[in-house]
């Protein structure tokens, strides 16, 4: 009785190694590009967007420094309107006053 051998390995030729190589090289590359534009998009939607905060930010202070000033105009007059109509009085005209020291 003659022997037979039967190998189990596939044979592969030189291409499919090549092949198969060359497609990972390209995947790699092609998600390289795509990293580097959307990094790239990024960063300019986060400049746009922290240019955008800091104007609120500029907004929201000169609305509170608005808000002290009128509540101070609106308080002196306020206070001037009251004393006429109950009081009586007047604001004094400029020689009128005398500072003392």
């Amino acid at each position: 009785m003659q022997r037979v051998y039967v190998s189990l390995k596939k044979e592969t030729g030189h291409h499919g190694g090549f092949h198969s190589t060359l497609i990972v090289i390209l995947s790699f590359l092609i998600f390289i590009l795509i990293t580097f534009f959307t990094r790239g998009a990024f960063n300019q939607e986060r400049e746009a967007l922290l240019e955008i905060l800091g104007k609120g930010r500029e907004v929201t202070a000169l609305n509170e420094k608005l808000k002290i000033d009128l509540a101070s105009i609106t308080r002196g007059r306020y206070i001037e309107l009251k004393a006429k109509e109950r009081l009586g009085l007047k604001r004094p005209k400029d020689g009128e006053v005398i500072i003392l020291r």
